[in-house]
């Protein structure tokens, strides 16, 4: 008897320990205690996981309700003088974690105040939370983004080697108006080289972003703000870090240097009502993953943070379960270490008053493999190899984004010296559907090869793929092959200088180029062109450039395919191009060119009636040369084409 006796009691007290985490770990939903009811002074208790993966009770009193604190959306106001929290505070990290009053969830912990002294902070009522977390799916078809769980058939492993069958997954197209957006000129290859040409602004900088908001963040530094979702990223050098820390300034996701890998074969295979969540951004040798707490759980749905990480609304990525390893009580904002573990649902929904899993579903990422060569010296034939395979969030937003932040990184891992560095880069996308995407690159740098990733148009073809306003489409795998020389094989466009002052028509001329070494010294480099005879008597803008910065000679894509096309019309970074621009006008008519139109015909294609199916565009005649080194920059001049040919 007495046996029994301590064995009921030792059930007791566990199930004071985890409150109702374990009626949620078994399917069953906590009653929610009416926001009406509650009053100033009233107690209760939270649950949040402070060490591993069991949730901790800790106490609060309620301080008042702050009716629409945010739109359509009532905050409650609660302290905590629990001996758990005094040196901490309220963390990052604790977004989500549930609050109870007369053993019924009341809220989710999820704002605080930057640098108070005292644990208080706000509180989103449950109910706002399901209102918005359960709100129906639009891509309910298993072949967009989420799809069900399917037990007979093998995941990816974590380096993205096809195990079984490979699952689908779409990402969503733009609509038109952000197509013209991203590309106001028409013009893909001249909005590609711009980015690139931009050298004081990273790329990744100019990539669309989801809206910020519309709530305050920790950058605020009065008033109540959405607690931070601490963000791990392990395996990153620290320029990765503070790229990611831009990007991410305007969302309550903060990067840190904290947490690991983790571990996807371990952890609890349940999420529990004050249990940590983690969503994956990226995973494998290097993991971006950011942390919060679960706050209501029934059936497969999964509701947490009590404020939004983009305020994205329908938004899919891999969510897993986490350990977490420690509190960091830091004087500005305590934060917590975690690392993810088990993958065991998929992100659904991102909104004002929460996020939602699912559990029945799950979402695909993008397998990014990134080798790198170096030859050391020149001539060196012997090349070092290392290789770097994670997995990124497939997302149009943000995949073009990790994917320039992972290949960067994995250059600059690998080889971090600070000397002359020239880089051959091919990168290859695979759409569904259709033959890879190869790209062929060349750049160099005088301070080694961080920032050299950046150029590849592979990553900046990401951004108009994955933003395309014709249809979804489902990106495979990304490959980085980059070769590294430490030499200084390099040379910028600074003039350029015809040998007459009037070209011949039907005849061959050249252009003399002058390239400025690393040195400051000049190099002049004569350049042989052809000059159509059909541009007799016209006036021509005669443009000098790397193949990699040329722009592409075809009509505005209409389709994917015709983007797809167009991409694969791109030169290489290995020639130099000499165009000439006719100041004639042709039309671009529903993907295809129309060069020779009568003036009254063109008018009728000039801006008051142009659509999507029509416009106007320049006809161009180009030259190739290859060139004998990595060249940048583009220089160009008007020029008068004779009349006739010379005898």
């Amino acid at each position: 008897m007495m046996r029994n006796n301590l064995l009921l009691w030792a059930i007791v007290l566990a199930g004071s320990t985890t409150g109702l985490g374990d009626l949620a770990h078994a399917g069953e939903p906590p009653e929610i205690y009416p926001l009406e009811k509650v009053r100033r002074g009233q107690k209760g208790y939270g649950l949040t996981t402070m060490k591993g993966t069991t949730p901790e009770r800790f106490n609060f009193e309620v301080i008042g309700v702050n009716h629409n604190a945010l739109p359509k959306m009532d905050l409650i106001l609660v302290k905590s003088d629990d001996p758990k929290l005094a040196v901490t505070g309220f963390w990052a990290g604790m977004s989500g974690s549930p609050l109870f009053i007369e053993g019924k969830v009341v809220c989710a912990f999820s704002y605080g105040y930057a640098f108070n002294k005292v644990a208080i902070g706000g509180c989103t009522p449950i109910r706002h939370m399901k209102k918005e977390g359960y709100t129906p799916r639009r891509n309910t078809d298993s072949a967009t983004m989420g799809r069900p769980v399917n037990k007979k058939i093998n995941r990816l492993n974590r380096r993205g080697k096809q195990k079984g069958k490979q699952r689908s997954a779409r990402a969503a197209t733009a609509n038109w108006r952000e197509w013209r957006k991203l590309t106001p000129s028409g013009s893909l290859s001249e909005a590609m080289a711009s980015v690139a040409s931009d050298a004081s602004t990273p790329w990744i900088f100019k990539a669309p972003l989801p809206t910020t908001p519309l709530l305050a963040t920790a950058t605020d530094d009065n008033g109540l703000v959405a607690a931070s979702v601490p963000m791990a990223m392990s395996g990153f050098s620290r320029s990765a870090f503070r790229q990611a820390k831009q990007l991410m300034a305007n969302f309550p996701v903060k990067p840190m240097q904290a947490g690991g890998t983790g571990n996807a074969n371990i952890g609890p295979r349940n999420f529990r009502l004050g249990g940590s969540i983690a969503i994956q951004f990226m995973r494998g040798d290097m993991s971006m993953a950011a942390t919060g707490t679960v706050s209501y759980v029934e059936k497969n749905r999964v509701l947490a943070f009590g404020h939004p990480m983009f305020q994205s609304g329908e938004i899919y990525a891999p969510v897993a379960t986490a350990e977490v390893h420690t509190v960091i009580p830091s004087a500005r904002k305590a934060f917590v270490i975690a690392s993810p573990l088990r993958e065991i649902g998929s992100l659904v929904q991102d909104r004002q008053s929460t996020i939602m899993a699912d559990t029945g579903l799950r979402s695909d990422m993008i397998p990014l493999q990134i080798t790198i060569r170096s030859h050391g010296a020149r001539g060196q034939q012997t090349a070092q190899v290392d290789t770097f395979e994670v997995e990124l969030l497939n997302n149009r937003f943000f995949t073009p984004i990790l994917a320039g932040i992972a290949a960067s990184n994995a250059a600059s891992h690998f080889y971090p010296d600070q000397d002359h560095v020239t880089a051959k880069m091919t990168s290859t996308v695979t759409v569904r559907g259709y033959p890879p995407l190869s790209f062929t690159d060349y750049a160099y740098s005088e301070t080694g090869t961080g920032g050299l990733i950046g150029e590849a148009r592979g990553l900046r073809a990401l951004i108009p793929l994955l933003h395309n306003p014709f249809s979804p489409i489902e990106i495979e795998k990304i490959e980085f092959d980059v070769d590294i020389s430490f030499d200084h094989n390099y040379g910028e466009i600074e003039a350029i200088r015809l040998p007459t002052a009037e070209l011949l028509p039907g005849e061959s001329s050249y252009v003399d180029v002058t390239f400025r070494r690393y040195d400051d010294k000049r190099i002049v480099e004569r350049v042989p062109f052809d000059v159509p005879a059909q541009l007799a008597g016209s006036l021509v803008r005669l443009a000098v450039s790397s193949g990699d910065v040329a722009q592409v000679d075809a009509a505005p894509p209409q389709s994917v395919a015709g983007l797809i096309t167009l991409f694969r019309n791109l030169l290489p970074g290995n020639v130099i191009a000499v165009t000439l621009y006719s100041a004639e006008e042709g039309v671009a008519l529903r993907g295809k060119l129309v060069r020779d139109l009568p003036a009254s015909a063109l008018d009728k294609f000039h801006t008051a009636t142009r659509t999507q199916a029509t416009s106007t565009y320049k006809p161009m005649a180009r030259t190739i040369q290859p060139s004998k080194r990595v060249i940048s920059g583009i220089k160009s001049l008007m020029i008068k084409v004779g009349n006739k040919k010379r005898h």
